[in-house]
């Protein structure tokens, strides 16, 4: 049996008795309509899923970075970036990102999952350890970092028996890649830990995500002004960076959210995600 949370945190030694496989499953499909095979487009002359899969490769924490994809043949270009064998290369199901999670999951033995996706180049392999450390002190079900950091630099961390215990709830899962709402909004089913970042990381009017052409512009500068080739880049360099270049990061600063600006589709997602 899980331990019940007392005073948000589990017993962590309990729950895992032995060192705990953690797994980096980078979510990506090639559908976006805004920015089309976004995740294709070259930042400084490397792809925009290489540059993520180099910064996830960089954390320690994980045993194991998946390439999560689709099996829709509108996503078979994605198939070849297996980074010389270093990442696994998954094709799952389609619309349901916590199955393809499961199946990640299956597929490389994993207690932890960390979340990331692929239109985010600049994931901070920083963040990644931080997170993946907090979440095993505490034993969480699912932890992700307090909303106060640059936008495309974090990612959320899930244990897999709460992703499962997620999956086999009656009701029907229909907005999955709005994950994190089916976690946070039913909190009497999944201990969270929200983790406040070191100051250095919190740059919250910073957006390092890619979803538009000013964000695609803001890369470019940023890659190329710092000339990083075929390597991760850990957000210290952005930070320093940026700090000097503030015209830079006001480049994409009226950008918004894309399904924030939806009020019907924000009522969607806080319906269909809530379990209770």
């Amino acid at each position: 049996m899980i331990q019940k949370v007392v005073d948000g945190h589990t017993d962590a030694v309990k729950r895992y008795p032995k060192k705990p496989v953690v797994a980096i499953a980078v979510i990506c499909r090639l559908k976006s309509t805004r920015l089309p095979k976004k995740a294709l487009r070259l930042i400084h002359g490397v792809s925009v899923i290489e540059r993520c899969l180099l910064n996830c490769l960089a954390a320690s924490c994980a045993d194991q970075v998946v390439l999560a994809t689709s099996d829709l043949p509108q996503d078979n270009e994605l198939e070849m970036f297996d980074m010389g064998g270093r990442v696994r290369v998954l094709r799952g199901d389609a619309e349901n990102v916590a199955r393809r999670l499961e199946e990640v999951a299956t597929l490389t033995q994993a207690d932890i999952l960390i979340r990331a996706t692929g239109d985010n180049p600049a994931v901070s392999p920083e963040i990644l350890d931080m997170l993946v450390k907090s979440h095993l002190r505490g034993g969480f079900d699912y932890s992700l970092p307090t909303e106060n950091y640059a936008i495309g630099t974090g990612a959320d961390v899930i244990t897999v028996e709460a992703l499962k215990r997620l999956l086999n709830q009656p009701k029907p899962l229909t907005q999955t890649e709005y994950l994190t709402f089916y976690f946070t909004n039913n909190p009497h089913l999944f201990s969270i830990n929200r983790m406040e970042l070191p100051a250095e990381f919190q740059y919250p009017q910073w957006r390092l995500t890619l979803d538009e052409p000013k964000d695609l512009t803001l890369f470019q500068r940023l890659y190329s002004d710092l000339d990083v080739g075929y390597e991760p880049l850990p957000f210290a360099r952005i930070r320093s960076y940026l700090q000097a270049n503030p015209d830079i990061s006001s480049i994409n600063t009226d950008v918004q959210i894309k399904y924030k600006d939806d009020r019907s589709l924000v009522r969607e997602i806080q319906r269909a995600t809530r379990l209770t």
